[in-house]
């Protein structure tokens, strides 16, 4: 018994070595003890605020929107401008200078604007080139855009005969107004303006589908297009060439039609017309006549009063490319919200390049209504 309490109290007792090594341990765990107690008193736990990252994200959400909102406020200014002034002017070729009042009240310019206009040349004024009107005050530059391309100015020479100043002879050959290259619209003595404006409404997504479609080009005159028509030979695609034949009524090609083309359609006024082409253009085009119902205001009502009178052509729909876009090019469009695009480009980043769009599905934040309908406008490139 005795040499088993000896066994025992060997093993606690310690050497001078020992307990100094001991003593140091003891001083280390409490002094460890008392830096975790006492550290959060001296250093603040910034781990769980995230309130500065919340306002960033709210700030850039804002930002976003006001963009928008001015963006969109800006293009709606500009179309009702343009169209107060094409629906108020009436023009046709004339000379500016001397130009009898009753022909400006004809062009439809108010007796204020007239006034101004006659004042001007009472007191020796004269217009030398085009853009001499469009310094006269009372005329905005809305009404000088719709006027600039019917104005032919008549210059003295020093033989005292007149020349027509830009004016053009017009020389047609054989033509698609879908495939026409620039050189070959200049080549037939269009105006360098008005083919921008041809190519222009087709880098858009525009398309002729009758030789009257031309007609409708803002800029071209109406003899011009009298020139042009017995040359215009238009192919159309197949299935919409059939669908224009098979149907004597007007059909409206949504993704190409104007405000005017709209306005063709039964309780489309110029609000609704200007609403579809701006819904049109925040989506990148339409690939379903139904999305007209998202149109604010749209409803069933009217909407099935004119749907039998639209097709689509989903050619022209715009597409994203969800390898190399990036959030902000995301939310742009109207059916991808900031978290949306986050999902996208954070998984993205971790699988990496969408080798197709239906990978889709397998990102958090995109459900299945949402993917149909976001997929017609992405893809994986």
């Amino acid at each position: 018994m005795n040499r088993i309490k000896q066994k025992i109290k060997g093993y606690f007792t310690f050497n001078r070595t020992e307990q100094r090594g001991i003593a140091v341990l003891l001083v280390l765990i409490i002094a460890v003890i008392l830096i975790n107690i006492l550290l959060p008193y001296f250093v603040k736990d910034e781990k769980s605020d995230y309130t500065q990252f919340s306002n960033e994200i709210a700030e850039f959400e804002a930002s976003q929107q006001q963009t928008k909102k001015e963006q969109f406020e800006k293009r709606i200014h500009y179309q009702d401008k343009i169209e107060n002034a094409t629906d108020k002017l009436h023009p046709f070729p004339f000379n500016p200078n001397g130009l009898p009042y009753s022909q400006w009240k004809k062009l439809g310019l108010s007796d204020k604007q007239i006034k101004v206009i006659k004042n001007y040349e009472e007191k020796g004024g004269r217009f030398y080139r085009k853009e001499d009107l469009s310094r006269i005050y009372s005329i905005s530059d809305e009404e000088y855009d719709v006027l600039e391309s019917y104005i032919q100015i008549e210059k003295v020479v020093e033989d005292d005969t007149k020349e027509i100043v830009e004016s053009t002879e017009i020389i047609p050959f054989p033509f698609d107004p879908n495939t026409l290259e620039k050189e070959k619209w200049l080549k037939m003595g269009l105006s360098e303006k008005l083919v921008n404006t041809i190519l222009n409404y087709r880098d858009k997504g525009g398309k002729f589908y009758k030789k009257e479609d031309l007609k409708r080009i803002y800029g071209m005159k109406p003899e011009e297009f009298a020139i042009l028509e017995p040359y215009i030979e238009i192919q159309t695609d197949t299935v919409i060439r059939n669908y224009l034949l098979n149907n004597d009524t007007l059909i409206v090609e949504l993704n190409s039609a104007d405000t005017l083309d709209l306005q063709q359609l039964r309780g489309i006024g110029p609000s609704f017309a200007k609403r579809i082409v701006k819904y049109r253009d925040m989506l990148g085009g339409y690939y379903s006549k139904t999305q007209l119902l998202e149109v604010y205001g749209m409803d069933s009502i009217r909407y099935n009063g004119f749907k039998d009178f639209v097709i689509v052509n989903t050619d022209s729909v715009k597409k994203i490319d969800i390898n190399n876009a990036t959030i902000k090019q995301l939310i742009r469009h109207p059916y991808i919200e900031f978290y949306t695009a986050k999902s996208i480009i954070n998984y993205r980043t971790k699988v990496g390049k969408y080798s197709d769009v239906t990978q889709l599905k397998d990102s958090s934040l995109v459900y299945t209504e949402l993917y149909h309908k976001i997929a017609p406008y992405l893809i994986a490139k």
